[in-house]
This record gives structure tokens, C-alpha cells and sequence, in this order.
């Protein structure tokens, strides 16, 4: 009788540890996509939810930063943005507290700015690249070519964790 129930027990016990994979949280990773769709980089987000794009301003030439931050609610929202130059600052003509260290200026907006996705353009000239505790993600090509990208956040799930492990090799 015990080995008739032995391959059911492990079948449902499989299943148990299958269906409990899918349920994990796993938790968020920023995404950047090509034109076309295309993933070309998946970041994990560190559990504070922030991250950055850095650039370097096309009109004042000088570095800026956007910061933002990807709650429990999906998608993210601009939390803040630095600069050196007040004038970057002034350049997003939204109303703020602005703040100033020694040697950069930021900009904390009144109202929130909600994100599903951003539509970017990296260009080498702008440098735009991803900035998270772990890892910085250039988001220009080299070769001085524009790249039309889209940043997101998605929930990491079994399957995008079984892929970036399986990318990696």
C-alpha cells in the first residue's frame, strides 16, 4: 500500500514546490528595452525600490540625475532630480523644494510624476546610463548611433529568474 501512495506523495509534493516557485516574490528589476522590444538589460532593484539615470544635459552640457523610485503599486515614479547647474533644475518646470549640498543642487518635486514606461533616447553625447547600487548599465552606443529605449519595471517572476540565469550561462 505505501509505494501505491509513494508516487502520488512525490508528484504532490513536486507540485507543491512548483506552484510555491511561481508564487515567490521574487521582487522588481528594471528593464530596458530596444525599439523593437527587445530586453537588452534586466536589473534587480535593491529592496529600498530606487535608481537613477544619469545624463549629461544636452543644453548646459553639464551632469544631471533623475531619481526615481518603483513602489509596491508597479510602475515608478521621479522622486528627484540633480544637478550641479540650478539652471538643469529649472529646465523641468515643475514646482519643488530644492535642496543644495557643497557641490550639487536637487530638486524634489511637489507633485508626483508616475511612470508605467519612459521612452528614452541614449545618445553617446548624453552618456544616459541606469544607475543602481550594484551596477551601472550604460544606455548609449558607442559607436555615436541613437538607441530609442524604453525603461520599465516588471515584477521578477520563476521564468525571469530561470532566463537571466540561462543568459548568464
Amino acid at each position: 500500500m505505501r509505494t501505491r501512495l509513494l508516487p502520488f506523495v512525490l508528484v504532490l509534493a513536486g507540485s507543491l514546490v512548483f506552484a510555491g516557485a511561481f508564487a515567490a516574490d521574487w521582487g522588481k528589476s528594471v528593464v530596458v528595452r530596444d525599439a523593437g522590444g527587445k530586453v537588452l538589460s534586466r536589473s534587480s532593484l535593491p529592496g529600498s525600490g530606487e535608481f537613477s539615470v544619469e545624463y549629461v544635459h544636452s543644453y548646459y552640457e553639464v551632469p544631471a540625475a533623475e531619481h526615481f523610485y518603483a513602489g509596491p503599486q508597479g510602475g515608478f515614479e521621479l522622486v528627484g532630480i540633480s544637478s550641479p547647474s540650478e539652471a538643469v533644475l529649472d529646465y523641468y518646470e515643475l514646482e519643488g523644494r530644492k535642496t543644495a549640498d557643497d557641490e550639487w543642487m536637487r530638486l524634489v518635486p511637489k507633485e508626483t510624476q508616475r511612470f508605467e514606461e519612459l521612452p528614452l533616447v541614449g545618445t553617446k553625447t548624453g552618456r544616459r546610463t541606469l544607475v543602481l547600487p550594484e551596477r551601472r548599465v550604460p544606455l548609449f552606443a558607442e559607436s555615436g548611433a541613437p538607441r530609442h529605449l524604453t525603461l520599465l519595471v516588471e515584477e521578477d517572476t520563476f521564468l525571469t529568474e530561470a532566463w537571466r540565469v540561462l543568459e548568464k550561462g
